[in-house]
């Protein structure tokens, strides 16, 4: 056993009995325990934000393949629509060149003034005619231009037949 000064014991005594080295451990025992604490609680964190963000990316996944379902779905639906309406004002537009082919119509039309009208609107666009592939809303554009111009012709047939 290893004996102390008087002046060792006393200093002992009034600092609590731990020497400097000893509180200085402690204290950064402490400190170091404090801080370890810190880091299971922050790697903790980490590890449920990251079960957290697989989660929502497993989802987000799932919505990415719905969003390209319902794309190609519409996209179907709208090329269907636009073969449809195109059928149709197809068969109008044949009808009505037709009839503005007929004698007594021709006649009608010199008589009444609307000739000049009527050519503007026999010599729209027709899509069959045009030899580019037009994109999806170029199409949708063509459609709806070549059905404003077939309702010029027909509005100015009757006019010429109600007249």
């Amino acid at each position: 056993m290893e004996r102390k000064t008087l002046s060792e014991t006393l200093k002992d005594a009034t600092s609590g009995g731990a020497s400097q080295d000893q509180r200085v451990k402690k204290r950064k025992n402490r400190e170091d325990k404090k801080w370890a604490k810190k880091m299971k609680r922050i790697v903790h964190s980490l590890r449920a934000v990251g079960e957290e963000n697989e989660k929502i990316e497993e989802e987000n996944g799932f919505k990415r393949q719905m969003l390209r379902r319902n794309q190609a779905e519409i996209k179907q639906q709208k090329a269907g629509f636009c073969d449809a309406q195109n059928k149709i004002i197809t068969e109008q537009e044949s009808c009505v060149g037709a009839l503005l082919k007929e004698p007594l119509v021709q006649d009608l039309l010199a008589r009444s003034n609307q000739l000049e009208l009527a050519r503007g609107a026999m010599l729209s666009p027709n899509a069959s005619s045009d030899a580019r592939v037009p994109s999806e809303d170029d199409a949708i554009i063509e459609l709806k231009h070549r059905s404003e111009m077939l309702s010029k012709e027909i509005e100015v047939l009757c006019k010429v037949l109600t007249a």
